[in-house]
């Protein structure tokens, strides 16, 4: 049995900011090494929900999909519109997709979308699903403090939806590699909000670190520096692992498409899997980091681009990050 990819959309918001917008911001590095000169915000009363309805029915609507067709969905997102419910369920009201729908939420960050690609192939080969959804979306703003430059400037709100069922179209999955490693949780966090941290009623008060730099445990905190070492360390042996499974090496690779986190890490990255350059597709420019959705929405612009689609040959994605976690797959290209 074939499973994989037949259709992709990707929806970013109408708002955009750019560099000019932040006081605090080195513009030359922001550019330069990061990557970014451009992100994407949500609308205040825009929810994750929203931007899901919006994705799913333009990836249904634009390929001609019956949404009575779909038999599951899965929803990745880490900014969910209540803490009960699952959004998944809201998703499937307001998209009109059909009660039998088998629906879930998986709360993973940047590596998300390889890991939901990876549990869609199994419903479908394990339970006999025949089409489904993998949809990524997240309200990252709503994380986002604008006292610290160290994570302000990097994200942008996103969703992405594929379609993924037997005898696929574009991309047949063919090889995955997975890791986690939780000593890293707080690396990546956001303090407030759970059980072990409740939130209470007054808000965690900010405090200084240095200039431009004020922290609360309301708001995203992260350590770059040991992202980047945990990023170098695992993603290119993934990648490694994942070509042995599929029984290919680098010359067999058109793509590979990596979280987009910054520049810098993808090039050092790619230069530890001794990758060629034009071979490592970066889009960070004018979408920052979409979380959960940037290896989906890479993805699909590859494909709409139209450059290097050779049938039978393959590419790597891989997503990494909060947790720690990290997925890599393996996919062929049969459209």
């Amino acid at each position: 049995m074939k499973v994989g990819i037949s259709a992709m959309e990707y929806y970013l918001p109408e708002k955009v900011i750019d560099n000019d917008f932040f006081e605090h911001s080195k513009n030359e590095f922001l550019e330069e090494k990061v990557g970014i000169k451009e992100r994407r915000i949500a609308a205040k009363d825009e929810a994750t929900s929203d931007m899901c309805v919006t994705v799913i029915n333009n990836l249904l609507n634009k390929n001609k999909i019956d949404r009575n067709e779909i038999e599951f969905m899965i929803l990745c997102t880490l900014s969910p519109d209540y803490p009960i419910p699952q959004t998944s369920s809201q998703v499937q009201h307001y998209c009109e997709l059909p009660k039998s729908l088998y629906a879930v939420d998986v709360r993973l960050g940047c590596s998300g979308f390889v890991y939901s690609l990876s549990m869609a192939e199994a419903l479908i080969r394990g339970f006999g699903f025949k089409k489904g959804l993998v949809v990524t979306a997240d309200k990252f703003s709503m994380y986002l403090s604008y006292r610290d430059y160290t994570v302000d400037t990097l994200f942008s709100d996103n969703a992405s939806a594929v379609l993924v069922e037997e005898n696929p179209k574009l991309l047949e999955i063919t090889a995955h590699d997975f890791g986690t490693d939780g000593s890293g949780t707080e690396q990546i966090c956001v303090k407030t909000g759970g059980s072990r941290y409740p939130r209470k009623d007054a808000s965690s008060p900010f405090q200084l670190v240095k200039p431009g730099i004020e922290r609360s445990d309301d708001y995203l905190y992260m350590n770059g520096r040991q992202v980047m070492k945990f990023a170098n360390a695992t993603v290119a042996p993934s990648a490694e692992r994942v070509m042995q499974r599929a029984g290919i090496t680098l010359d067999d690779v058109d793509w590979v498409i990596m979280h987009q986190a910054n520049k810098l890490m993808l090039e050092d990255i790619a230069k530890r899997m001794q990758l060629p350059p034009e071979k490592n597709y970066i889009n960070l420019w004018n979408k920052g980091n979409t979380t959960a959705s940037s290896v989906a929405i890479a993805t699909k612009e590859v494909l709409d681009r139209g450059e290097r689609l050779n049938h039978g040959r393959y590419w790597i994605i891989t997503g990494f990050g909060v947790g720690y976690s990290w997925g890599t797959t393996a996919l062929k290209y049969v459209g």
